[in-house]
């Protein structure tokens, strides 16, 4: 009987530790996550840079990009130049990996969206690091993308062909290059 009770307290007792453990992990990658959102935020690579691995691959569609630290940081300075503002809509663990819908709008998005962009993403950490992050869905309007995009880059082409190629260059200068771009476009549209 003492047995059987020291058996069903050690069961209990695995049970509990066992769940907590589980919670915990959870827990921590939701945080993960939740922590490398919030510094793209306030575009702070050092804080950043703790929650990625030594190497991330960024998926979208067909293209997957892999980047070392050092190549993502040039990226994320790219992408800072936009000041991009990013909220989680919803987060959730399935199969030990993050699904998200995730709400960014910047000045790029802006001007070719007019809204901000949607997206489903499923993020997969490794030793406690983001090692990659997959986008499997987006709500954009692609035409009115496109067709400002396209608009846009034939201009400055024939106008401002200084910057010609700035669509291209996915350094700081060049997202600055996009900045000008953007705005000598919005001024002869009127639209400044």
């Amino acid at each position: 009987m003492i047995k059987l009770k020291t058996l069903a307290s050690f069961t209990i007792l695995f049970m509990c530790i066992f769940s907590f453990s589980s919670c915990t992990k959870k827990n921590h990658n939701t945080e993960l996550v939740q922590n490398y959102y919030d510094q793209l935020n306030h575009s702070n690579y050092t804080e950043l840079s703790k929650f990625v691995g030594d190497s991330i691959t960024i998926s979208e569609a067909d293209y997957n990009t892999n980047y070392s630290k050092n190549d993502y940081y040039k990226f994320f300075q790219w992408d800072s130049v936009f000041s991009p503002k990013y909220e989680i809509l919803e987060i959730k663990e399935i199969d030990n990996k993050m699904e998200i819908r995730v709400s960014k709008i910047c000045t790029r998005i802006k001007f070719l969206n007019e809204k901000p962009i949607i997206s489903k993403e499923v993020i997969e950490i490794k030793n406690q690091k983001i090692s990659k992050i997959k986008n499997i869905e987006m709500d954009s309007d692609f035409k009115l993308w496109n067709t400002t995009k396209n608009e846009m880059v034939t201009w400055i082409k024939k106008n401002h062909p200084q910057l010609d190629g700035f669509i291209y260059d996915q350094t700081k200068t060049g997202a600055q290059n996009y900045v000008k771009a953007m705005d000598l476009y919005k001024e002869f549209n009127g639209k400044n």
